[in-house]
C-alpha cells in the first residue's frame, strides 16, 4: 500500500500563526517566486446518502442536506432534523443505520492558477474509509481517521469553478471485512474496532455509546505553493545545571534548489533569543540554537510556564518568502526514575531534575461527535482539572490524538500530558497495511506534538499487554501477531528518529518487560480495578504500587443531566433508560454492592442518585489519599475526568460540564498540601477501625516547607468532644511526614458512635471508625438560609447535629432561578460540620453574570442540600 500523507499538519495552531503551508515538489519557478496560498474549504458542503441498510429512513435516501465541515454525518443529520438526539431515551439504537451507510460530501470552489506553483488538496482528518474526487477525477483515498492526507491535484483542477467530492464507505463494514480476511481478534466487546484505524470508542465502551461516525471531521483546504515547510520539530536539551539549553530545530521542507531557511527564537518577553540560517538540503534541515539562562517551564504548582516562540521562514533564491510557520516551546527536561527499591522498581516522572508526584485524570474524547469539541469546551474541562488540583492528564488510547487547542491549553496552565498511542484493550493485526498506517500515524503525531512542553510521556497503548496475560487470548490469537511489534519496535523506532527527548513506556499497565505480569504492583505502572469490580473501596489499601495509571468508581451524572435523557423515568435500578445509560459491565450490581457497607441501598430517585454519587466520591478519595500517603507511590491517575454523553460513569465532570461530588472530593484529596488519616499499617483492608493505630500523614507537593496548625479532635456523633490534641509539625517541600496519633486521642471507646476530626490550616479531614451504615448517628438536624451579595447566592447551613459530607447541587437550584442547569457552580461541597458550626456555600454563574435575588422554594432546598446522615436514617 502506498500512503500519501502529510507529517505534522495539524489543522489548528492556536495562537501560533501559520501562513500558507505549501506542499510537494514545485512544478517550476517564475521570475519572482510566489509565496504560498492557503484556501480553506470548510463551511457548508452538500451531503447525500449513497447506500445502506434497509432501515434507512426514506426521507434520507433522496435528500441533499447541508453539512458543515468540519463535522460528521451525525451532526449534519441532527442540524437538518433528520435525526433525533441519539443521547435521549433509546435514540442510540435508532441511529445505527448511519454508521452502516455510505455517504457523499460535495462542494464547489473557485480556483485561479498561479504560474510557477503546484496545488495540493490537504485533508487533516477524514473519518475513515474515503475516496476523493476533484471534478470527477479520482485523486486519492483515505484509510485512517487519525492521519492527515495530501494529494497533488494540478492535473484535475480547472481555471474557474471546480468541485470536490469525498465519498465515505461504512467504517463498520470495512472493519468487519478486515476481520473476515485476517481472522477475529480478542477484545472486550463484540465489535471489530481493532480491525480499523478509527477511534475505538466509536464502537461503544463501558462508559460510552455506539456511534460509528463518518465525515470530514477536521479541516480541509487547497494549498498552492512553490516551496513549503512541512513542520518544525524542535527538540530541547536542558543542561544539568539549567544554565543553558540547546534547541535543535528540525525543519522539514520541500522547495526549489537555492532555497534557504531562517529560524528565530523569541523569548517569553518578546525579545530575540537567537537565530540561525541554513540551506534546504534533502527532506530536512537541522539548525541548532543555544539559549543561556533559559526561563524554565514547570508543571503547575512548581513554577511558571514561560513559552518561547520558534519561527521558521523559507526564502527563495530571489529573496521571496515562500512560507512561514511558528510553534511555541518550553525549556524543560523530562525523565522517568526507574530506580530499584525493596519491592521492585519505582516509576516516577522527573521534570527539570525534580520528582513530580502526579495527581491526574484520564481523558477520553469529550464528545461522541468530535467536531463539537470546541476549543472553549476543551479549555473549560482543562480548567476544571487544574482547579481540582490535578497536574496531569493521560490521553487514553481508545480515542484520538490531542489537537493543538488541547495541547496549547495544557502548555499555558502547566498541566502535564501523558499520551497513549491509539491502541486499547484488544489484540491488533500486524499485517503490512495496518503496520504502514500505524507508522504514519506515529510519525505525524510525534512531529506535530513535539514542540509542546506539557507532553511528557508517550505510551504504546492501553491494557493490551494486560489482555494478553489475563484475558484468555491465547486460543484465539494462536501464532498470529497481536500488537507487540508496534509497542516494542514500530513506536520506539519512530520516537528514536523523531523525538528521543521524551520517555516512552510500551503499555499501561507495564511491569518492565513483555513477559512480566503487568497486574503486579511491584514494578512500573499499575491499574487498580479490583476494588470496583470485586470489593469495598477499603481494599485500595491492599496495594502499595509505584505508580497508578488507572483507578476509579462509577457514579451518575448530575440529576438534571440524566433527567434530560430519561424521558420521564425516575433515575434508579428499575429504570430501563437509567440502565441504558450505564455501560459498565454488571454496573448496576456493582453500584449496589458498593453502597451496601455504607448505606441501605435506596431503591430509586433522589436518594439513590445521592447515595451513588456520594459513595463514588468517598471511594476514589479514599484510594487516592491512601496512595498519596505512601512513600513509594509517585502518582495516582484517576479514571476519568470527563464524559462524552449523559451517563452513569467514572467521570468527575459530566457531559454537561457539571462537577460531581467526586470532583470536589478529589480537589481535596489532590491538594498539593494534604493531611490524611490512615492506618499505621495496612492490615486487613476490611478493618476500617485502624486497630493497629492511626497516623496522620502530611503530604507536601509544594516548593516550600509546610508548618501547619493541626488540631485533632475525637467527638461523639451527638457532638460531645471526647479528646483533643494540637500537633506542632513541619513537613519539608516535596516531602511526606507520617505521625502516629496518640491512642489517648485517636482510639475510640465506642467505634459505632465516634468520629475523628482533623483540621489543618482550615482544611478538614475525618476518620470514621465504622462505615456510615454502622454508625449510630442521630437524625440529621440543620437550618439553611439564603442570601444574595455581590451577584452570588449564599446557602448557609448551620448544623444542629453532626452532618458529614454536606453536598450542594447547583443544577437543582438553577430552575428556581430561571437558568439552564449547567450555568451554576458551587465554591465548595462535601463539607463536614459539627453541631453549632455553620458553612456558607457560594453559588455563582460560570460566566460571571450576577444572580438575582429570587426566592428558593423549600422543596428545592431539600433536594439541593444533602448530607450523608439522611441516607442512614
Amino acid at each position: 500500500m502506498t500512503l500519501s500523507t502529510e507529517a505534522g499538519t495539524g489543522s489548528d495552531t492556536g495562537p501560533v500563526s501559520r501562513t500558507g503551508t505549501p506542499t510537494g515538489t514545485p512544478t517550476g519557478t517564475a521570475a519572482s517566486t510566489p509565496p504560498a496560498v492557503r484556501h480553506d474549504l470548510g463551511g457548508e458542503w452538500q451531503l447525500t446518502w449513497l447506500a445502506g441498510p434497509d432501515g434507512t429512513p426514506a426521507a434520507i435516501r433522496d435528500a441533499a442536506l447541508p453539512a458543515q465541515v468540519p463535522g460528521e454525518v451525525h451532526t449534519a443529520l441532527l442540524a437538518a432534523r433528520h435525526l433525533a438526539d441519539p443521547d435521549v431515551g433509546l435514540g442510540e439504537t435508532a441511529q445505527d443505520w448511519v454508521g452502516r451507510s455510505q455517504w457523499s460530501y460535495r462542494r464547489s470552489f473557485h480556483f485561479t492558477p498561479v504560474p510557477g506553483t503546484r496545488t495540493d488538496l490537504v485533508a487533516d482528518g477524514l473519518d475513515t474509509i474515503a475516496e476523493v474526487y476533484v471534478n470527477g477525477r479520482h485523486v486519492g483515498a483515505a484509510r485512517d481517521q487519525h492521519l492527515a492526507y495530501r494529494w497533488p491535484v494540478d492535473d484535475a483542477l480547472e481555471p474557474g469553478d471546480n468541485t470536490v467530492e469525498v465519498r465515505f464507505a461504512s467504517a463498520w463494514d470495512a472493519a468487519l471485512a478486515h476481520e473476515r480476511a485476517h481472522g477475529p481478534l480478542p477484545s472486550p466487546y463484540d465489535e471489530p474496532y481493532a480491525h480499523i484505524r478509527k477511534t475505538a470508542a466509536n464502537f461503544g465502551w463501558d462508559w460510552g455509546p455506539h456511534y460509528v461516525t463518518a465525515g470530514i471531521w477536521r479541516p480541509i483546504r487547497l494549498e498552492t505553493y512553490a516551496g513549503r515547510i512541512d513542520h518544525i520539530r524542535p527538540l530541547v536539551t536542558l543542561a544539568a545545571d539549567h544554565r543553558s539549553a540547546e534547541v535543535t530545530a528540525h525543519i522539514r521542507a520541500e522547495a526549489p534548489s537555492g532555497t534557504s531557511v531562517l529560524v528565530e527564537l523569541t523569548g517569553p518577553d518578546g525579545r530575540s533569543a537567537g537565530n540561525a540560517t541554513g540551506q534546504v538540503t534533502g527532506d530536512e534541515t537541522v539548525l541548532t540554537l543555544t539559549v543561556t539562562d533559559p526561563e524554565l517551564w514547570w508543571p503547575v504548582g512548581l513554577g511558571g510556564q514561560p513559552l518561547y516562540r520558534l519561527t521558521a521562514r523559507l526564502d527563495a533564491a530571489d529573496g521571496t518568502a515562500l512560507d512561514k510557520t511558528a510553534v511555541r516551546l518550553g525549556m524543560r527536561s523530562v525523565a522517568v526514575d526507574e530506580t530499584p527499591d525493596a519491592l521492585g522498581t519505582r516509576w516516577a516522572l522527573v521534570v527539570n531534575g525534580r520528582t513530580v508526584r502526579v495527581r491526574g485524570y484520564n481523558w477520553i474524547p469529550d464528545d461522541t461527535l468530535p467536531s463539537r469539541e470546541t476549543p472553549q469546551r476543551v479549555a473549560a474541562r482543562i480548567d476544571q482539572a487544574v482547579a481540582g488540583n490535578a497536574n496531569l492528564l493521560r490521553v487514553w488510547g481508545g480515542g484520538h490524538f490531542a489537537d493543538q487547542h488541547f495541547l496549547d491549553a495544557c502548555d499555558e496552565r502547566g498541566l502535564l500530558v501523558w499520551h497513549d498511542f491509539l491502541f486499547a484493550c484488544a489484540a491488533y493485526c500486524e499485517d503490512e497495511e495496518t503496520a504502514a498506517l500505524v507508522t504514519a500515524e506515529a510519525e505525524q503525531a510525534v512531529a506535530r506534538m513535539s514542540p509542546h512542553p506539557s507532553l511528557v510521556v508517550w505510551c504504546g497503548g492501553n491494557e493490551t499487554v494486560l489482555g494478553r496475560h489475563h484475558w484468555g487470548w491465547e486460543d484465539q490469537i494462536g501464532e498470529r501477531g497481536w500488537g507487540a511489534h508496534y509497542y516494542l519496535n514500530v513506536l520506539p523506532d519512530v520516537l528514536a528518529r523523531l523525538d528521543p527527548t521524551r520517555p516512552y513506556v510500551p503499555n499501561s499497565p507495564w511491569s518492565g518487560a513483555l513477559d512480566a505480569d503487568p497486574a503486579t504492583d511491584t514494578h512500573g505502572l499499575s491499574h487498580l480495578w479490583d476494588a470496583w469490580n470485586e470489593a469495598d473501596y477499603a481494599h485500595y489499601r491492599d496495594h502499595d504500587p509505584s505508580f497508578v495509571a488507572e483507578m476509579g468508581w462509577c457514579g451518575p451524572a448530575a440529576w438534571t443531566t440524566l433527567e434530560r435523557v430519561l424521558e420521564g423515568e425516575t433515575p434508579g435500578p428499575s429504570s430501563p433508560l437509567t440502565r441504558h445509560h450505564l455501560r459498565a459491565i454488571d454496573g448496576m450490581h456493582k453500584l449496589t454492592r458498593g453502597l451496601q457497607p455504607h448505606v441501605p441501598a435506596p431503591a430509586e430517585g433522589a436518594d439513590w442518585h445521592f447515595a451513588t454519587q456520594l459513595v463514588q466520591a468517598r471511594a476514589v478519595a479514599a484510594g487516592v489519599e491512601w496512595l498519596r500517603s505512601r512513600e513509594r507511590c509517585a502518582g495516582a491517575v484517576v479514571w476519568q475526568l470527563n464524559d462524552c454523553w449523559p451517563a452513569i460513569s467514572w467521570s468527575a465532570v459530566d457531559v454537561a460540564g457539571i462537577e460531581k461530588p467526586l470532583w470536589y472530593a478529589l480537589r481535596h484529596s489532590f491538594a498539593p498540601r494534604l493531611a490524611t488519616v490512615q492506618p499505621v499499617s495496612p492490615g486487613p483492608a476490611h478493618d476500617p477501625t485502624g486497630t493497629a493505630g492511626l497516623a496522620l500523614t502530611l503530604v507536601n507537593d509544594s516548593v516550600a516547607d509546610w508548618t501547619p496548625e493541626v488540631s485533632v479532635v475525637r467527638t461523639s456523633l451527638d457532638g460531645q468532644e471526647l479528646a483533643r490534641t494540637r500537633l506542632e509539625v513541619s513537613c519539608p517541600a516535596s516531602g511526606l511526614l507520617t505521625l502516629p496519633l496518640d491512642p489517648a486521642t485517636a482510639a475510640p471507646a465506642d467505634p459505632h458512635a465516634e468520629l475523628l476530626v482533623v483540621d489543618t490550616d482550615g482544611a478538614r479531614t475525618t476518620w470514621a471508625y465504622r462505615p456510615s451504615r454502622g454508625l449510630a448517628s442521630p437524625p440529621p438536624a440543620r437550618t439553611v438560609t439564603t442570601s444574595y451579595a455581590d451577584g452570588a447566592l449564599a446557602l448557609t447551613v448551620t448544623a444542629e447535629s453532626v452532618l458529614r459530607d454536606v453536598c450542594v447541587f447547583p443544577d437543582r437550584l438553577a430552575a428556581a432561578l430561571g437558568l439552564p442547569p449547567h450555568t451554576l457552580t458551587s465554591d465548595t461541597s462535601l463539607v463536614t460540620l459539627l453541631p453549632g458550626e455553620s458553612h456558607s456555600f457560594h453559588i455563582t454563574t460560570r460566566d460571571g453574570s450576577a444572580l438575582q435575588g429570587a426566592e428558593i422554594p423549600e422543596p428545592t432546598l431539600r433536594l439541593a442540600v444533602r448530607s450523608a446522615e439522611e441516607l442512614t436514617m
